[in-house]
Formats: structure tokens, C-alpha cells, sequence
């Protein structure tokens, strides 16, 4: 198994939202998760392709995660306004 920095990793899930492979984004997110639960670059991610998905309220869970932590996260906050559209 290759050994990727976790910055790159988080960069080539955007690129999967991005380009529309939104469950395999979920997926990879998932298992960062479970390795650094308390990685809040990951948790935006996973909160942009719950968006991305429509699956508004597992967005809005992951956002207020963030939110819990950093309270002035603007991704978040931006995340939070469009899921209450």
C-alpha cells in the first residue's frame, strides 16, 4: 500500500466532487474518519459532497461538527446557508 500525504488525499477527494463521483468521495472521507477523527478539512469535504448528493441533512450534521469547533468556519457557514435554502 502507497503512502499518500493526508493534504493530497483531501485534494484528490475535491477533485471526485468535482467531477461528479460524489458516493466514491463519500467513501474515501468515511475512511479518513475513521483514521483522524478530528480532521476538519475532511469533515468539509464530506459535508461538500453530502451537498453535492442532496443529502441535506447529513450535511448539516456534518457542518455543525465543524461548527462545534470552529465556530467561525466560513466553508461551514456558507454549507449551513445553502442547506437551509
Amino acid at each position: 500500500m502507497s503512502k499518500v500525504a493526508l493534504r493530497v488525499y483531501n485534494r484528490e477527494i475535491e477533485t471526485l466532487v468535482d467531477q461528479g463521483h460524489i458516493e466514491e468521495a463519500i467513501a474515501h472521507c468515511q475512511h479518513i474518519l475513521k483514521i483522524y477523527p478530528k480532521h476538519l478539512e475532511t469533515y468539509r469535504l464530506l459535508g461538500k459532497a453530502y451537498l453535492e448528493a442532496h443529502r441535506h441533512a447529513d450535511a448539516a450534521d456534518i457542518f455543525q461538527r465543524v461548527l462545534v469547533a470552529v465556530p467561525d468556519d466560513f466553508v461551514s457557514q456558507l454549507g449551513m446557508s445553502l442547506v437551509r435554502e
